[in-house]
């Protein structure tokens, strides 16, 4: 094979696509001693499994693979061509046989072929033959599985990994072999010294044309065998697949650069139908050490996300294993993901779609949220907000690449940057909150705790007593104004964010101005205040931040406890 191209058609004329090579046929039988002065007609490959006489065929209900022995006597035509509808795999007639005779058995027969044995071959010398070569096929077939499985088990055992077990599958089929995961992308090649064939090209020819061969193994019972085009060569292609407890992990996909030995090509079989095990096997161990260092690894997130670490040596001894840095500056970005309970498969993704320069950010799911930690260094003799607007570039970043992968709303918000692991806690949870007040005010972009000014100035008074307190009185008589008290602050909240205009206010609310000027009325009576004034205006403006702000910290602070 060349590495011209790699595209590869599979074609299902062959006679090993209509049957697995290396069984019994009627030909393979036919190239015994005894039967070789022997007359046949018709298709010469088809698979013979038994014998039964004349007698015991007529009875029989299905027949394929069954040879039907008829004596010397001419058989009823009307029986034989009822017992030929039942396909058995031929009829073979004893004694001799007049030319006249043959051509009248074999027009009753049709496509079913038909074998004059001559004059000293009995059925029990057939039976006997018959069984004899099945099991001796049998026999063999499971002494070179378990030599097969065996030589990859015990690479298995050793955990030499997925390209020994691709090499050793070349070694024992001198083919080149590539093992694939479920989206048909190459985990490991290999190929005899005398191979060609360019790994690239096939990978590239697998994900944009992949043979109808693969997706036909799916539905059967063994590999799958068919003939190929690579490279512009003509090839043999076995493919089976890799499933494991019901799932469907990839293929192992042997080729054959050219029309193999019937032997050969059940050899090939075996190996494949052997190595899916292995294969799947060494996946699962994969899969399961991937696993356990992804929760470990989001322990120690969740560790530096929540401040866990018990002094600064613990802290220091975990950070180097996961080679991360405990000195640099960090953003904490929170990424809130539609549908919920997607978090977790998508933790791992935000690492890779947007890969920073220099150390590589740390994710894990905390709930349906995803939480990054960005480490980087701001560049020297940089503006004030430069590291602001470096973790601003890259939430952005993430909010689209996140949302293309998940297809659906994703809603970014990220903490102040701090310098150094052990404030790490503190930006997510500006993060958190930041990721709060978005959902509340509807914000549409990325946002972060740094963009929202008045919240960030508010934070210390709206966690005090004094200022809860404050936002309590002032807005408790409006909340507790009866059925009404739900329409008399959202007229409030509109005419406050409207900057006192009340037409706009009206207009926000889809209400005649008029009815605008008796809902605030009826406000600034409940309320003791006259809302005409700025004071009051101001006065209740920092009420409502105050009150949203806290809401949205003591949420927060509430999920941070759980966790």
């Amino acid at each position: 094979m060349t590495s011209k191209g790699a595209a590869l058609t599979a074609t299902t004329d062959e006679p090993c696509a209509t049957h697995p090579p290396g069984e019994l046929t009627l030909a393979r039988l036919l190239q015994e001693q005894m039967l070789r002065d022997a007359r046949a007609s018709g298709p010469l490959d088809r698979v013979v499994t038994w014998c039964l006489p004349w007698e015991q065929a007529v009875e029989a209900s299905s027949l394929a693979g069954v040879l039907v022995y008829a004596a010397a006597t001419p058989p009823d035509p009307t029986v034989l061509a009822e017992l030929c509808r039942r396909d058995p795999a031929a009829v073979l007639i004893a004694g001799t046989v007049s030319a006249d005779r043959w051509t009248k058995v074999r027009d009753t027969c049709g496509r079913v072929p038909v074998v004059s044995l001559g004059e000293h071959i009995g059925f029990r010398e057939i039976g006997r033959l018959v069984a004899e070569l099945t099991l001796a096929h049998e026999a063999h077939v499971l002494r070179y599985g378990v030599t097969v499985h065996r030589v990859l088990a015990e690479l298995l055992y050793r955990g030499a990994g997925m390209p020994a077990l691709a090499h050793q599958l070349s070694r024992l089929s001198h083919c080149t072999v590539a093992i694939l995961d479920a989206r048909l992308r190459i985990l490991a090649f290999a190929q005899p010294a005398t191979g060609s064939l360019d790994q690239e090209e096939l990978s590239r020819t697998l994900a944009e044309d992949p043979p109808a061969l693969i997706d036909e193994s799916l539905g059967g019972h063994g590999p799958a065998v068919g003939e190929a085009t690579v490279g512009g060569d003509s090839a043999t292609c076995v493919v089976a697949p890799i499933v494991l407890g019901g799932r469907h992990d990839g293929w192992v996909l042997l080729i054959e650069p050219a029309t193999p030995h019937p032997h050969d090509l059940a050899q090939h079989r075996v190996v494949v139908e052997q190595a899916v095990t292995i294969v799947g096997t060494e996946m699962l161990r994969m899969r399961s050490i991937s696993e356990a260092e992804e929760r470990a690894r989001g322990d120690f997130v969740h560790a530096l996300l929540h401040g866990r670490f018990g002094n600064a040596s613990d802290l220091e001894a975990r950070a180097a294993h996961y080679d991360f840095p405990t000195s640099a500056t960090y953003g904490v970005l929170v990424a809130e993901v539609d549908p919920p309970g997607t978090a977790r498969g998508l933790s791992r993704e935000a690492t890779r779609l947007t890969p920073p320069s220099g150390p590589r950010p740390l994710a894990a799911a905390i709930g349906d949220v995803i939480a990054v930690v960005r480490p980087f260094d701001p560049p020297r003799r940089a503006a004030p907000d430069a590291a602001n607007r470096i973790v601003a570039d890259y939430a952005q970043t993430l909010e689209k690449d996140l949302g293309q992968r998940v297809g659906g709303p994703v809603r970014v918000a990220y903490g102040r940057p701090v310098r150094g692991a052990v404030r790490i806690a503190d930006s997510y949870r500006e993060a958190r909150i930041a990721l709060e007040l978005r959902g509340q005010l509807g914000l549409e972009h990325a946002c972060g705790f740094h963009d929202l000014r008045v919240f960030a100035a508010l934070r210390d008074l709206a966690d005090s007593e004094q200022g809860r307190t404050f936002a309590d009185d002032l807005l408790a008589p409006l909340r507790s104004s009866g059925a009404g008290g739900g329409e008399l602050e959202r007229a409030v909240v509109a005419y406050l964010e409207c900057g006192g205009n009340v037409n706009a206010a009206a207009r926000r609310l889809h209400v005649h101005r008029n009815t605008m000027l008796y809902k605030l009325e009826r406000a600034s009576r409940v309320l003791h205040l006259d809302l005409r004034q700025a004071e009051h205006q101001f006065s209740l403006w920092l009420a409502y931040k105050l009150d949203l702000l806290a809401r949205a910290t003591a949420g927060v602070d509430r999920e941070l406890r759980a966790t």
